[in-house]
């Protein structure tokens, strides 16, 4: 028989292999340095923070392996008290044993662990909703529950996707001084103000409100707040039976109130969800169903992509505008045209029909599996109700009866098995089409490449993340537009120097980590206690990346622009001494000339206007 001894021995080197959680966490979050040009990723700032929002779930779960540890092993020691031969004072050291573990239980890990877990995840939960309400509209809590994880990777893809959209609109809003610029667009039935989404965050969150039914939502969450009052009040032992009848109607009512609101809820969000082109959600239903919170997720996602779309075209329609106004200024500049054909064949680019491509051969071959499971499965049970109506019958015999349920019970068997088999190849057959999409490249990039690796997080089903993949490469797309289109803008610096829009430089070499400092983005990372046996932590150094190098040339010596104020005629010439000097009026090439002719002259070093500019006129002096 065991002795108290080995058990003890036992449970000493049983409890030497439990690992404690060991966490190295950065200091501060990493300031993503990337531009427009090098395409900076959401991915280490995501998992950044999932590294310590994971904690109180971890710790939590490490508390409850120590209390059932301990717990198992008092059922072990009460084992040893059914022992009929142990003397008294053998049974009284066991029970010594089994009652210090218990106070054990109570005073080490009840009120000592979960008290010192509770003290580290007050310190999370503050950090979590410091973050949340300084990045708040991009951050948005849940109301119905709170999944951190999930309300990170939302904000920080919407941080990067705003850093994507407000440049070239600044942009666009410097460039609408010269040319028309529409900054209204109707996507999926919302008449969107640009300019408004990328300066106003209530204006975004009002949008984003809108599409996801908040306002459902928040009677929702009232309506349930009322039910729970009312069960509260029916638990009432006093109340009399009419009462509890009363209370039991008005909760009737209240649920049916709120069953009502989640239906048009869902008929709200799908209103728009429909309404997002068949190619980005041409999974629907195939894989699973895609819940309210994910479709309105994604036709936020879309108009995004709709607006990124509608600015960069109408960059590329204000820039030949631009051209055709100053065309003697760009004439004389001599610089590259447009690149026409390669943004082209960017946009024409089909991210659905490649994807549908790819994962075609997959869904046939499994379909037609499927479908020779199902001939089988549909087949067997019509042989199981045969079986049934058989054995039924009161007629036959005992023995007959004996033998139907035997095979009875192997057609069950059999498709069970089936059963098995096709949820088998219906995870067999996701697994490969996530595979086989995270297998294309555009541009050279992979969805990896693209969000900058793999995100640690949350599992979001299937479904969702096809229709997000798609998305993803859809908004690559046009990032890769943008990085062609702008570059092109830094090599013919210098017109737009010369036309006087330099100032649009200063948005365009905007890196993301200025973007994230704008807004306010908190950085620090709390350092956290550890625990004994259960909780060790320390913090890692986070290097500063360095700033991408400028590729645009530096023309601020060969060109000038001034805005007349209308009391001077003279202007400063560019400090260059090198090429031809010009000078243009409003657009108009100015003329030197001397004894009296022509519309300028210089005096030193400046030039001087003979007939003084008007207040507001554009006056542009540069070298070439």
């Amino acid at each position: 028989m065991t002795t108290l001894q080995e058990v003890l021995d036992k449970q000493v080197e049983e409890a030497k292999k439990e690992e404690t959680v060991k966490k190295t966490l950065a200091d501060k979050f990493d300031c993503p340095e990337g531009d427009i040009f090098s395409l900076p990723t959401r991915a280490d700032i995501t998992n950044t923070f999932n590294e310590i929002a994971s904690i109180p779930g971890e710790l939590a779960a490490q508390v409850q392996g120590n209390k059932a540890a301990r717990e198992k092993e008092i059922a072990e020691l009460t084992k040893l008290l059914e022992n009929p031969d142990l003397t008294d004072e053998e049974r009284q050291a066991i029970q010594d044993e089994i009652e210090k573990k218990e106070k054990f239980i109570q005073t080490a890990i009840v009120e000592g662990l979960q008290k010192e877990v509770e003290e580290i995840t007050e310190t999370i939960t503050d950090f979590v909703d410091t973050l949340a309400e300084v990045l708040s509209p991009y951050w948005q809590k849940g109301q119905l529950n709170r999944n951190w994880q999930k309300e990170a990777k939302d904000a920080f893809e919407e941080l990067l996707s705003e850093f994507h959209t407000y440049i070239p609109t600044k942009i666009a809003e410097l460039v609408s001084k010269l040319v028309p610029f529409e900054f209204s667009i109707n996507v999926l039935g919302l008449q969107i103000d640009i300019l408004k989404l990328v300066t106003s965050p209530n204006y975004r969150k009002e949008l984003q409100d809108q599409i996801a039914g908040k306002n459902f939502v928040t009677q929702i969450v009232s309506k349930k707040k009322q039910l729970a009052e009312l069960k509260e009040k029916q638990m009432n032992p006093d109340l009399t039976l009419d009462e509890h009848a009363d209370l039991q109607d008005q909760i009737d009512k209240l649920q049916e109130e709120i069953d009502d609101l989640y239906k048009k809820r869902e008929e709200f969000v799908d209103k728009f969800f429909n309404m997002i082109p068949e190619e980005f959600r041409q999974f629907d239903g195939e894989f699973g169903e895609l819940d309210i919170e994910a479709k309105a997720k994604l036709a936020w996602k879309y108009i995004k992509t709709e607006i990124k779309d509608f600015i960069q075209n109408a960059h590329v329609k204000a820039f030949q505008k631009l051209i055709g106004i100053f065309e003697e200024i760009w004439d004389l500049l001599g610089l590259p045209d447009l690149p026409f054909g390669q943004l082209m064949d960017i946009l024409s680019l089909d991210i659905g029909a490649i994807i549908k491509g790819k994962i075609d051969g997959l869904r046939q071959a499994f379909e037609e599996s499927k479908l020779g499971k199902l001939k089988k499965m549909n087949q067997i049970k019509k042989e199981i109700e045969e079986l049934e109506e058989k054995i039924a019958d009161t007629s036959i015999s005992a023995e007959e009866r004996t033998k139907l349920l035997e095979e009875l019970e192997k057609k069950h068997q059999e498709r069970k098995e089936l059963k098995d088999d096709l949820l088998k190849e219906v995870r067999e057959f996701h697994e490969g089409v996530l595979s086989a999409i995270q297998e294309i490249q555009i541009f050279g990039f992979d969805i990896l490449k693209i969000i900058g690796g793999k995100i640690e997080s949350t599992v979001e089903s299937i479904e969702e993340k096809i229709a997000e993949i798609s998305l993803e490469f859809q908004d690559f797309k046009l990032n890769w537009h943008k990085k062609i289109l702008f570059e092109w803008v830094k090599i013919v610096k210098k017109f737009f120097s010369a036309i006087g829009l330099g100032a649009l430089f200063e948005f365009l070499f905007l890196t993301w980590c200025d973007f994230l400092k704008l807004i306010g983005m908190p950085f620090a990372i709390p350092a956290l206690a550890g625990i004994a046996g259960v909780f060790e932590s320390s913090q890692r150094e986070t290097k500063t990346q360095p700033r991408p190098i400028s590729s645009a040339p530096d023309v601020s010596d060969e060109v000038e622009t001034y805005t007349s104020d209308g009391t001077t005629d003279t202007f400063a010439s560019p400090s260059s001494t090198s090429g031809t000097l010009y000078v243009f009026k409003n657009g108009v090439r100015q003329n030197f000339g001397v004894g009296g002719l022509g519309e300028v002259y210089m005096s030193g070093s400046n030039v001087v206007f003979r007939s003084q500019p008007s207040e507001n006129e554009f006056i542009s002096i540069f070298r070439q």
